[in-house]
């Protein structure tokens, strides 16, 4: 019997081991590098996330200053990561980057801008915060799509009235 516990022993420890390295390895915060990609919209080719959300930009942001700060990041969260973002679908990699966010945060930015989300954007309304209070969807070319404003022309016409002499 006392050959069996000798086994047991180093068994026991390498469970440890390999357990403590899986824990250790799912907190490393390389497991936390964004995914920035395109999708196809009704305002054209846009940046998402890794998992589809709609990114955008703050027009008020000043290269590698986020203006979105304190109650603001609770409707635009930023995109962060931990490890080198990478680009994906007709996202560009040369385009991406990050600046300092919130706290210890690293917020991803795409030729520039600091990247969000919007918290009311839905599946049935991917790109709802389009143009709400200056933010915009970003194209992969890293400027803002605005919505295509429709323009409406009223034609007067005056008439001289009629004289008889």
């Amino acid at each position: 019997m006392q050959p069996h516990r000798f086994l047991l022993v180093p068994v026991a420890m390498a469970v440890l081991v390999s357990a403590s390295s899986a824990l250790g390895q799912s907190a490393h915060p390389s497991a936390t590098r964004a995914v920035v990609s395109t999708r196809h919209t009704a305002l054209g080719t846009i940046l998402v996330t890794g998992s589809g959300q709609t990114l955008y930009l703050d027009a008020g942001d000043r290269p590698g200053h986020p203006a979105c700060t304190g109650g603001c990041l609770s409707a635009w969260p930023p995109l962060t990561t931990s490890g080198a973002p990478k680009a994906t679908g007709g996202a560009k990699a040369a385009e991406l980057g990050t600046v300092k966010g919130a706290g210890s945060t690293r917020q991803v930015t795409y030729k520039g801008h600091p990247l969000y989300t919007f918290a009311s954007d839905s599946k049935s309304n991917p790109t709802s915060g389009e143009g709400v209070n200056s933010f915009f969807v970003v194209s992969p070319s890293g400027s803002a799509i605005t919505k295509a404003t429709t323009k409406t022309t009223v034609t007067t016409t005056t008439t001289a009235p009629y004289r008889s002499y």
